[in-house]
C-alpha cells in the first residue's frame, strides 16, 4: 500500500481530475498516475502550473498515461421500442501523443522558448496507453452475470438517490441478442432522474440503461488499468460500489466453495487535514504542496514498507505536516477501502496459468484480474470524497459538516 495510485476522469460534475485530491495523494504515495485523454491533459495543465507538472513527471512522482482510444456504450433505438446496446471502442487520428502533447503544454505555458523546450520534454514523458488488451467481449460476458450486475445497479441507485424506493422486486438483467444486448428492467427512470437532477444538472447527465452500463464497464476498465500498472485506484464513492463489486464478482465466479472471498474493509484517518479543499479553493497553491512532499520523502519511502495500520498512518501523517501550513488547516476524515484475504484454492491454478474453478468458463478480463490478484496486486481504493462533495461542486454543504 502507498506505493502508487491511479486516477482517471471524474464521473461527477466539475473538473475531470480533482487537483486537490491529487495533491493530497502525493502526500501518501510515491508514485501517482493519471490516465486520461486530451481533455484530461488540458484540464490538468490549466489548473496546475505546467512546469510543476513537468517537474513532478521528471522526478517520477507523477505519470501521465495518454489514452489513444476510448470506450463507451452505443445505443440503437429499435422499432419495437427496445434499445439495443453494444460496448464500443473508438479513436481519432487527430488525437495522438505527438500532436496533443506539445500543443496542450504550449497552450498552458505560452509561446516562449522555455515553453517550447518544456513541451518537448513533456511529450517525451507522456506514456501511451490504449484498450488493445481490454477485451470488451469478455466484459460483456462478465456483465451477463446478472446476479453481480443487479447488485451493482442496486448499490449505485442507493448511493446516488437514497430516497428512491429500490426494492427486491426491482431488476436489471442483461439479455444477449445477435446484434448486441438489451436490458430487461422495471426501474422507474423518470422518478429516479427527478431525484438525481435535484443534485446533478440534466446537462451533465441523466440516469439511463446505457449510463449504468457505462459505469459498470468503466469499473472493469479502471480496475484493469490499475492491475496493468500494479497500482491502487482512486475512486468516487459512486464508483467505489461498482469497482469493489467487479473485483468481488471475479473472485466469486472462480472460487472454491471452501474459499473465502476477498473483501474490502474501511481504513479511516480521522484527523486528516483539508488539503484537498484548500488547494481547490486557491487558499493553498499546488507549489506549496510540492514543497511539503520533498520534506516528507524519507517518511513516505518508509511508510510503503509497513503493514496497513491506522495508528501508523496517523503517526506518519502528523510527522509529515508538523509545523507546516497543512498543520493549521481544519481536520477531516480521509478514507480507504482495503482489500483483504483472497483465499482462493491453490488448485484453481493450472500449468498454463489460471484454470477454471467449479467448471465456470473463465473470461479474458477475469483471467487478467485473477492473475494479478494471485501475483500479489491489491486493488485498494483511495476514496476521493464523500457523496455530498461529489454532487455539490460548490461545496455549499461541506462547511456545515
Amino acid at each position: 500500500m502507498f506505493d502508487s495510485i491511479v486516477y482517471k476522469n471524474s464521473i461527477g460534475p466539475g473538473p475531470l481530475i480533482d487537483i486537490g485530491t491529487l495533491a493530497e495523494s502525493l502526500l501518501f504515495y510515491e508514485r501517482v498516475a493519471v490516465i486520461g485523454n486530451t481533455g484530461t491533459i488540458k484540464d490538468l495543465l490549466a489548473r496546475i502550473p505546467p512546469f510543476i507538472v513537468l517537474s513532478l513527471m521528471r522526478e517520477g512522482r507523477l505519470e501521465i498515461h495518454y489514452l489513444a482510444d476510448q470506450t463507451g456504450v452505443s445505443t440503437t433505438e429499435m422499432s419495437n421500442g427496445r434499445s439495443i446496446h453494444s460496448l464500443v471502442r473508438f479513436s481519432s487520428p487527430d488525437h495522438t501523443i505527438e500532436q496533443i502533447g506539445p500543443q496542450t503544454f504550449k497552450d498552458a505555458a505560452g509561446g516562449t522558448t522555455q515553453a517550447k523546450l518544456g513541451a518537448k520534454q513533456f511529450t517525451n514523458l507522456l506514456r501511451s496507453l490504449d484498450h488493445s488488451k481490454f477485451d470488451q467481449a469478455s466484459v460483456l460476458q462478465a456483465i451477463t452475470d446478472n446476479l453481480a450486475t443487479e447488485a451493482s445497479v442496486q448499490a449505485l441507485v442507493r448511493k446516488i438517490s437514497p430516497s428512491f424506493n429500490y426494492t427486491n422486486k426491482n431488476y436489471f438483467r442483461i439479455e444477449r441478442e445477435e446484434d448486441g444486448f438489451y436490458v430487461d428492467t422495471n426501474i422507474d427512470f423518470t422518478r429516479l432522474n427527478a431525484l438525481y437532477h435535484q443534485t446533478v444538472p440534466p446537462q451533465h447527465s441523466s440516469l439511463t440503461e446505457a449510463y449504468f452500463l457505462a459505469l459498470i464497464q468503466g469499473a472493469y476498465e479502471a480496475t484493469y488499468f490499475a492491475g496493468e500498472l500494479n497500482s491502487e485506484v482512486a475512486v468516487h464513492p459512486m464508483e467505489q460500489v461498482v469497482q469493489a463489486g467487479a473485483v468481488d464478482a471475479v473472485v466469486r465466479r472462480h472460487k472454491r466453495s471452501e474459499s473465502q472471498i476477498g473483501n474490502f474493509v474501511e481504513l479511516t484517518l480521522a484527523d486528516g487535514r483539508k488539503i484537498r479543499e484548500a488547494v481547490n479553493s486557491g487558499v493553498v497553491t499546488f507549489a506549496a504542496v510540492v514543497k511539503l512532499l520533498k520534506s516528507a520523502d524519507k517518511f513516505r519511502h518508509w511508510l510503503k514498507q509497513q503493514p496497513v495500520d491506522a495508528n501508523l498512518l496517523r503517526s506518519y501523517y502528523q510527522e509529515t505536516i508538523k509545523d507546516s501550513w497543512a498543520d493549521r488547516l481544519p481536520t477531516k476524515s480521509v478514507r480507504w477501502s482495503i482489500f483483504t484475504g483472497l483465499g482462493l484454492a491453490a488448485d484453481s491454478l493450472g500449468a498454463g496459468g489460471l484454470g477454471t474453478a467449479t467448471g465456470v468458463a473463465i473470461s479474458a478480463v477475469d483471467s487478467f484480474l485473477l492473475d494479478k490478484l494471485f501475483r500479489g496486486w491489491k486493488p485498494h481504493q483511495f476514496v476521493e470524497s464523500d457523496l455530498v462533495s461529489l454532487f455539490d461542486p460548490n461545496n455549499t454543504r461541506i462547511a456545515r459538516r
